[in-house]
């Protein structure tokens, strides 16, 4: 009778074993699984928090209408950032310790990201980075942290530095950038490239703050340098502003913009001064193409988002959502126990994958986060953003330190 008990106890506990591991995993119920977002929807930087959250929303809908995660819906709480690494802390922390959520999305900027970078790390919880490009995110390495459909800053350098230098034989390079953290490091990238790569040093760098209405004193200076090109970065308002007030100085010489810029809001607010304007886009169509499946894409978006303002969606919609798909697809490869570790195990499997044509590939490995090294560059031609057929030619340096 004895051993007989024994039996049916053992059975009891195999059976109920599952359950309690369950009941361990923060954020993970028999039905859903809870994710933490930040962002900024609300200060400079809203075009990117919102359009985040809202690109993320979308597909979250798509990802329970299909099923969800083995029979589990995602549900999304989502804080405000503001664009401040403060506010992202303080976020972050919310989200971990009271909503108790699984993961974390981040869909905002560099300059706020960071702020939440540290925690995350001591915390353990898996933070999907979908937008900031902050080089703290994936170097050093941290299992937790992953980068998806933007690209570590210092890939921005190599690219920018042999189109500028390598294919468009630029020998007199000015760069202007805001103060903040995502600028600053796109113009410390570039320069670091232009140096290494082409023993190019800029013939002026001027700097300015985050919502400047006047550039009048750095265009002249940049004026002064006779360059061959300026490349700009900050964000669309302030390139649309520097824009026309470089030809109303009489400058000429053509602009080079950063990754964020190359959207179509970018033309809205420049109009005809952001004619010949390049850059590199982070996705391979930009809302408003006439390719089949953007178009397809934004009927969908329209029909969540009826009342959505001019300028939508935008870049960061098509960011966030392609991205909350490779987070989703992480999560289904980890089977039905859903754990902090077998979701990183299923990221770190994803090779090539991506939902569709409106989004580039993510590749994770065992040894880097680094989701995506692929950018097109784009030019604007007759008030639309086109691709160019140019192709990098020079191997990343990138990975070579992940070995």
């Amino acid at each position: 009778m004895k051993r007989v008990l024994s039996i049916l106890w053992m059975a009891a506990a195999l059976a109920v074993a599952p359950s309690a591991a369950l009941a361990q995993q923060q954020g993970v119920t028999a039905d859903t699984v809870t994710i933490g977002a930040f962002g900024p929807i609300t200060g400079p930087a809203a075009y990117i928090g919102l359009a985040g959250r809202d690109g993320m929303n979308l597909a979250i809908k798509e990802i329970n209408a299909a099923g969800g995660i083995h029979g589990r819906k995602i549900v999304a709480v989502f804080e405000d950032d503001a664009h401040s690494p403060t506010r992202a802390l303080a976020a972050v922390k919310k989200l971990v310790e009271q909503d108790k959520v699984f993961a974390i999305m981040s869909v905002g900027g560099s300059n706020a990201t960071v702020g939440a970078v540290d925690y995350v790390k001591e915390k353990g919880v898996v933070m999907y980075v979908s937008i900031a490009s902050a080089p703290p995110v994936t170097w050093p390495f941290a299992k937790n942290l992953f980068r998806g459909g933007t690209t570590e800053t210092a890939r921005y350098g190599e690219l920018y530095a042999e189109y500028l230098a390598g294919n468009a034989k630029n020998k007199r390079i000015a760069i202007m950038h805001g103060r903040e953290e995502y600028p600053r490091n796109e113009g410390d990238a570039t320069i670091a490239k232009l140096k290494s790569w082409f023993d190019i040093a800029p013939v002026a760098r001027v700097e300015f703050n985050i919502n400047d209405k006047d550039f009048t004193s750095q265009l002249i200076e940049v004026q002064k340098s006779n360059p061959d090109v300026i490349a700009f970065f900050g964000n669309p308002a302030e390139a649309a502003i520097a824009m026309r007030q470089a030809r109303e100085l009489g400058i000429k010489q053509p602009f080079f913009v950063g990754s964020n810029m190359v959207d179509p809001s970018l033309v809205t607010a420049a109009r005809t001064h952001a004619e010949g304007v390049t850059g590199f886009s982070l996705i391979p169509y930009l809302p408003g193409s006439t390719a089949a499946e953007i178009k397809t894409w934004e009927t969908n978006w329209r029909k969540e988002y009826p009342n959505a303002p001019a300028g939508r969606p935008n870049n960061f919609d098509l960011l966030a959502y392609g991205d909350m798909h490779v987070l989703a697809e992480g999560m289904r490869r980890a089977g039905k126990n859903l754990t902090t570790e077998s979701l990183i195990k299923g990221l770190e499997g994803i090779k090539d994958y991506r939902i569709g044509p409106v989004a580039t590939p993510r590749t994770f490995a065992t040894n880097h986060h680094i989701g995506n090294l692929t950018l097109v560059p784009m030019t604007v031609k007759g008030g639309q953003w086109e691709p160019v057929p140019w192709q990098s030619k020079r191997e990343s340096d990138i990975l070579g330190r992940y070995k």
